[in-house]
């Protein structure tokens, strides 16, 4: 069965079983009501079954609707408890990485990436060599940097 629907529709889904109302639903997970409502019926055809009974006082889930609620909520639960590991995961890294990089590189966009990389990986260190083309380029060949930055018309074969 192909899946036609995503993340976003089931935070709908779950909201709207938390507050059991469509506006205030929409309005916790910041959407219209009528774009809740959008979600929650594409949500319902992508399942091919009835989530929700609705009157215009009560929204109440079906009986497939409770069943697909503890679902719903195990595997969003999941999503949530991958992304903290792997967040927790980038901000373990340590290390230092060295880089040599010509002069006009290590001026001129160098600061910017490193503090991109910091917000990043905040416990990993990073060397800047900051060197002739020639040179950058036998620092990466001996070992000496991890990554080069520099203009050359060819390399030796080993590098990249």
């Amino acid at each position: 069965m192909p899946v036609n629907f995503d993340l976003n529709d089931l935070y709908a889904f779950r909201a709207l079983v938390e507050y059991g109302n469509f506006r205030i639903a929409a309005e916790s997970i910041c959407l219209s009501q009528s774009a809740l409502s959008r979600r929650i019926e594409k949500l319902e055809t992508a399942v091919g079954a009835k989530l929700f009974d609705r009157t215009t006082r009560r929204v109440t889930l079906t009986l497939f609707g409770q069943t697909f609620a503890d679902r719903c909520g195990q595997l969003l639960q999941n999503v949530e408890t991958m992304l903290a590991d792997i967040d927790k995961v980038s901000e373990e890294r340590t290390g230092l990485i060295t880089v040599a990089t010509v002069p006009s590189a290590a001026c001129h966009f160098m600061p910017e990436v490193i503090r991109q990389f910091h917000r990043r990986y905040p416990r990993v260190r990073i060397k800047l060599i900051d060197s002739s083309a020639g040179n950058v380029i036998d620092a990466v060949a001996s070992g000496q940097a991890d990554f080069g930055i520099c203009f050359a018309r060819s390399l030796q074969p080993d590098l990249t």
